[in-house]
């Protein structure tokens, strides 16, 4: 098999060769490409030779293409920072008041969006050159959640949630948001990335409460998963922390696949998405793939395949890894995982 047979394999429910492997890794990818970040996002052409390249080099099956988490953001309105060699970062709220963000928040303006179009560029450029050989993940920035909370400023956003005579408006303005998002996961599609996938940190149990969740979140990551279901394809999310005190709520919505953090608990979550959802991650991208040693990262690779004895996960790391993640590291990682023997 073939990196991108064996992901699509594991995605259908299937036992593949051996344990699909596939790292969060624009940072590193960029850097060892000879590109700041800068230049890796201002070129379709970079972008996509730093994660071809990566993918060949270390013989990881897929490629997640990420860039940062404000491009949707930016295309509705929203103030970015672009540090020379760092992710894009937002700056300030788009305004101040819900009633203008709910007139901001327009799916076309994805379309219209450059940052965007390069994004979706690279992704076409990867699928000529490794289509049907390495697996492909287009990731769709942020979901509905996140982006309101992001085109409002937290702080202003948390206080709000907690008043009830702003509860329709908020739901409102999500539900704005999520038709922005939705957009992006068909743009992606037809740009020709395998799957999608997408972030919601700022609805995890790190920074909201459960109740808040299942209230202003969930239902939107059940409307999302129904639309994608009646374009015959899936998507993977992911929620940053420790996701132990929503996991079951996570692994009811029914995505193709859920990026567990390290932090949550592994053995857990590999017996609630047994037969739900295939987990991506989930080893610590800063703790283990940065700060780690080839040591740590035999032990920490060889218990998280043993959690899942090899099935019903592709393994990378539960988030972004940070620019400088040891070759050597790199390498250890995917040796260990190719020894595995599955059960």
């Amino acid at each position: 098999m073939n990196g991108y047979e064996r992901i699509s394999t594991t995605l259908k429910g299937g036992m593949a060769d051996k344990v699909p492997l596939m790292l969060h890794s624009f940072m590193p990818a960029a850097a060892e490409a000879g590109f700041t970040l800068t230049e890796y996002r201002n070129s379709a052409r970079n972008m996509a030779d730093s994660h071809l390249k990566f993918a060949r080099k270390y013989g990881l099956d897929g490629i997640l293409l990420d860039v940062d988490t404000c491009m949707e953001a930016g295309a509705v309105g929203v103030p970015v920072d672009f540090p020379p060699d760092g992710p894009a970062r937002v700056s300030g709220p788009a305004a101040d008041n819900i009633d203008e963000l709910l007139e901001i928040m327009e799916s076309e303006k994805l379309h219209k969006y450059d940052r965007i179009k390069i994004q979706l560029e690279a992704v076409g450029i990867m699928k000529k050159e490794a289509g049907g050989e390495i697996f492909i993940r287009g990731n769709c920035d942020q979901m509905a959640f996140s982006l309101a909370m992001l085109s409002y400023g937290m702080e202003n956003f948390l206080a709000d949630l907690l008043d009830e005579e702003l509860e329709e408006k908020i739901i409102l303005l999500i539900d704005r948001a999520f038709d922005v998002h939705l957009e992006y996961h068909r743009m992606m599609l037809e740009a020709g990335a395998d799957i999608t996938s997408f972030g919601d940190s700022s609805c995890g149990p790190d920074v909201i409460s459960p109740e808040l969740f299942v209230k202003y979140s969930l239902p939107f990551h059940k409307k999302l998963q129904r639309e994608l279901a009646k374009m015959n394809t899936g998507t993977v999310c992911h929620i940053c922390g420790n996701l132990d005190r929503i996991i079951d709520d996570v692994a009811e919505v029914g995505y193709a696949g859920v990026e567990i953090d390290y932090k949550t608990n592994i053995k857990n979550a590999a017996r609630v998405m047994r037969d739900r959802s295939v987990v991506f991650g989930p080893i610590d991208p800063s703790g283990v793939f940065y700060f780690g040693t080839p040591e740590l990262m035999r032990a920490k690779t060889g218990e998280v395949l043993d959690c899942f004895r090899g099935r019903s996960i592709v393994l990378g790391a539960g988030c972004a890894i940070p620019k400088g993640a040891g070759e050597e590291l790199i390498r250890t990682f995917v040796e260990t995982a190719r020894a595995y023997r599955l059960h």
